[in-house]
């Protein structure tokens, strides 16, 4: 964090919460408040889209799990599916079912990130929800073989499904982890009253950087893809979108809590049908070499931090001739130029931590 005296304001801050060549934010500073912001996107640039337009098919999934990092499932599903409503591929109902459960796991453990990352003042508390999220991923891995990178998803369907026994834990560590997020329900509410109307991001706002996710449904935003979600199994099951009004800090911190509870409630919902369907097919015979016929083709999809959406330019051959991502977190990110005015210094950490992003889904 850098700092200097400038014409009319105390300073101009130069801040930055991640690591050197990602994301910014130049700060003018008045009164001992944030006067204006202006998120800077960084400089990693990896030219993932390019890639794309370098690799076949099946390659490709690969790559497209590693914008999100928490939440890398998402990626490679969102590709798939693109992929497959382009080659009118039907996935098998149990693949359908447990790319639920799966989109509903990662839902967990991004969550548990982020809400982990948040500055709590008590680190019990802090200390708890890492602990949480460590359970959840070197679970996941158990199945997947990866922490970060499951690549278990295949054009047409999964890779293999899990074992009974790895259902049950599933069903267990939700449990486990519910009763934990209720005992610590009042601490969380306790700190969080010290947000309230801090780093406020009204509807109007929302609407107008496009912000989708838990940042949106803060502010009453009633936006949720999976309601609707094709080749999943959300609206055979008791699921509703969790909204709050306030869009302040607080708001977002504890919709991203009731989410939690939410995801932990459809995994309870999963857990028995997937364990009766692991013995169904779960892909597709499909054939050496994909083409995807010419044409333009698009799809969206409902990660954990809003929504992702992708272009594809087709000249039937092997390889995408245009694969275009519009990533969830870039929007959120933008929208801090709005919610960091009249923050406090002291405050800033706290806020930013609130809008849930991922600076290599912004700067891909």
């Amino acid at each position: 964090m850098t700092q200097e005296k400038i014409h009319g304001l105390d300073a101009l801050l130069h801040y930055s919460p991640v690591t050197h060549g990602q994301t910014k934010f130049e700060l003018q500073i008045k009164d001992g408040k944030v006067f204006a912001a202006k998120p800077i996107l960084g400089s990693m640039h990896r030219g993932a889209e390019k890639l794309f337009e370098s690799r076949d098919y099946r390659q490709i999934l690969m790559l497209a799990n590693r914008h999100e990092w928490v939440s890398a499932f998402a990626g490679e599903l969102g590709v798939a599916q693109l992929l497959e409503d382009a080659l009118t591929i039907e996935v098998p109902e149990a693949a359908q079912w447990l790319r639920t459960l799966l989109m509903e796991y990662t839902r967990v453990t991004s969550h548990l990130a982020f809400v982990s990352g948040f500055p709590w003042q008590s680190p019990e508390l802090t200390a708890k929800l890492r602990a949480t999220r460590e359970l959840w991923v070197n679970h996941i891995s158990e199945y997947t073989g990866s922490r970060m990178h499951p690549m278990i998803t295949r054009i047409g369907g999964l890779t293999k499904p899990p074992t009974l026994n790895w259902l049950s834990q599933t069903e267990n560590l939700a449990n486990q982890t519910r009763t934990l997020l209720n005992e610590l329900e009042t601490l969380v509410e306790a700190e969080l009253a010290n947000f309230i109307g801090i780093g406020q991001l009204t509807n109007s706002i929302a609407l107008e950087f496009a912000v989708s996710g838990p940042v949106a449904r803060s502010t009453g935003y009633e936006i949720d893809l999976r309601i609707n979600a094709r080749g999943l199994k959300y609206e055979l099951l008791d699921f509703e979108i969790c909204t709050y009004s306030a869009g302040d800090t607080g708001a977002r911190i504890k919709l991203l809590f009731s989410e939690l509870k939410q995801s932990l409630s459809l995994l309870d919902q999963l857990t028995p049908i997937c364990s009766l369907k692991i013995a169904d097919e779960i892909n597709v015979l499909l054939p050496k070499v994909i083409r995807v016929p010419e044409g333009v083709y698009t799809h969206d999809i409902e990660t954990p931090l809003g929504i992702a959406s992708w272009l594809l330019v087709s000249n039937n051959d092997k390889m995408p001739n245009r694969l275009k991502l519009r990533p969830a977190s870039l929007n959120t990110l933008l929208a801090t130029e709005k919610v960091l005015v009249g923050v406090t210094l002291e405050k800033i950490d706290a806020v930013i931590a609130s809008m849930p992003f991922i600076s290599g889904d912004v700067d891909r």
